[in-house]
């Protein structure tokens, strides 16, 4: 599992010495389940991204290291994978229920979680920052 001194490459880093907490969520049929690594979800800021595709689904998401997530049911290969523009993130959803499970950046190291299908997530207790995705011409300029 990463230490928050090792996470300052995710699009939002961890804070030093922060209690790392497992979460698990999934897909709205239960074809896919997961697992991850993340600290406390109500103290971390999620990222409100208004890029069409985050905008269009309600994408509220969050950051792991790929060795800090993992499929408790289904695999990564059950996923329909799709990409536009410059390609450069893959989104992953259900091929059952659409369920948008969240994207990863290949060569990246890490995956991206819609906090929408972590299991009992309070939405209104989510800290949200707003992000400028909308206006991004690639990746490089992806700043949080």
């Amino acid at each position: 599992m990463a230490s928050p001194s090792d996470t300052a490459s995710l699009p939002v880093p961890w804070p030093e010495n922060v209690e790392i907490k497992l979460y698990t969520g999934g897909c709205h049929c239960k074809a896919i389940r997961y697992e991850f690594a993340y600290p406390d979800i109500y103290s971390m800021p999620i990222v409100s991204c208004n890029c069409s595709i985050c905008d269009n689904h309600g994408a509220l998401n969050v950051s792991t290291y790929d060795k800090d997530f993992r499929f408790t049911k289904g695999t990564a290969n059950d996923l329909t994978p799709y990409t536009f523009g410059s390609g450069q993130v893959v989104h992953r959803f259900c091929p059952t229920c659409g369920t948008s499970i969240g994207p990863t950046v290949p060569g990246g190291a890490f995956v991206v979680v819609n906090t929408r299908t972590i299991d009992n997530i309070d939405l209104k207790r989510l800290h949200l920052k707003h992000v400028e995705g909308k206006s991004v011409a690639s990746l490089d300029e992806f700043v949080l």
